[in-house]
């Protein structure tokens, strides 16, 4: 039995990494894997207005259902004005013994930083999730990227190549019973968590120009600025659905969908949204952005464009080319089933952690 540590920051909110890491920490097998999740509050930065995400009880409630123990971890707070983004007023080394572990397991962002620069014995995997920054550290095992844009970055900014691999990130997809049924013929949609640093405003923009009877809009969560938005472009036929933590509303609203119509400031590395989407076999329309590793994920599923004039003519071609959409659908489930896949890529994760420890 390998005995697994998880630690994140904020590790059992909604945020897509934390949820990549309880993920992988739940579905894991446990006749091979005793694995214990340490997670903190979110709690007020030092030198930075923002404030992470905090605990979300049904998070935990789904990894402990998975066998997972999760361990809280207090913190005052988290001061970034440091190159480690420290955290103060912690009891986490009081709870966290390196020697306990065959394994310890990180999601960040790829520069030194607290807790995991003081780990210096036992074997690490790093999950990251943003790119241009890296370090070699000689525990860490292997660095995982989730796409191969991100990985690159990532080697120019000075990481080992032979130290990093591609995983994309598991997401976990529930057996939905029931759909929600939306009045308003054709449907685009998307979903987001609640940050203002993240907004796009191209697929509202595009959408008010297609925008009749016969169309209808949902975001599920989001930055307050689309209902802003919305309102000052005077779109009608527009349901905003509150921020949820419950992925089986998540894919209620997904079954209903027929375009999942994806926008994001900063771009993406691997969207856990898109991948979501993609279990439903929805063509995705996106745009670009700094981060381009949704151009990778959606392929030959849709398009992903340079204007706000081009998501308006993908737009019309999804609803009135049949051929286009139906083309698209299709290969949106077969990328979905091909390279995204939970058990295909918790497998992947199992057998790394295995070649790590031996």
């Amino acid at each position: 039995m390998i005995k697994v540590a998880f630690v994140k920051f904020g590790g059992m909110s909604i945020g897509g990494t934390e949820k990549v890491l309880q993920t992988i920490a739940s579905l894991l097998p446990k006749d091979r894997f005793q694995v214990d999740y340490y997670y903190t509050n979110g709690a007020p930065y030092i030198g930075s207005s923002h404030k992470h995400l905090d605990t979300e009880p049904s998070r935990v409630e789904f990894c402990k259902r998975h066998g997972v123990n999760c361990i809280p971890v207090r913190v005052g707070f988290k001061n970034v004005t440091v190159p480690t983004h420290d955290w103060v007023d912690t009891d986490f080394w009081d709870l966290f013994d390196e020697s306990s572990y065959d394994l310890v397991v990180s999601g960040r962002s790829g520069h030194p930083e607290y807790p995991f620069h003081l780990i210096r014995k036992t074997p690490v995997i790093d999950t990251i999730h943003l790119s241009g920054m890296a370090e070699n550290k000689s525990n860490t095992y292997r660095t995982v990227l989730i796409s191969k844009e991100q990985r690159e970055r990532w080697v120019a900014a000075g990481g080992p190549r032979e130290k990093s691999t591609i995983i994309p990130n598991p997401v976990y997809i529930p057996n939905i019973t029931k759909r929600i049924e939306l009045d308003g013929g054709f449907v685009f949609g998307m979903h987001q968590r609640n940050n203002d640093n993240i907004f796009s405003p191209i697929p509202l923009q595009a959408y008010q120009k297609i925008e009749s009877d016969d169309t209808l809009f949902v975001m599920i969560g989001g930055s307050r600025r689309y209902r802003e938005q919305a309102a000052a472009l005077n779109i009608q036929n527009i349901k905003f659905v509150p921020t949820t933590s419950d992925v089986n509303v998540i894919h209620e609203y997904l079954d209903s969908f027929n375009v999942y119509a994806h926008g994001r400031s900063d771009g993406e590395q691997c969207s856990t949204a898109i991948i979501e989407a993609m279990s439903h076999g929805l063509p995705v329309i996106s745009h670009t952005a700094p981060s381009m590793g949704h151009l990778e994920q959606i392929g030959n599923a849709g398009a992903v464009v340079g204007s706000v004039e081009e998501y308006v003519s993908v737009m019309n071609r999804m609803m009135n080319d049949e051929e286009y959409f139906k083309t698209c659908s299709n290969n949106s489930i077969k990328r979905f089933n091909e390279n995204y896949s939970v058990d295909s890529i918790i497998n992947r994760y199992a057998n790394l952690f295995e070649e790590a420890v031996k």
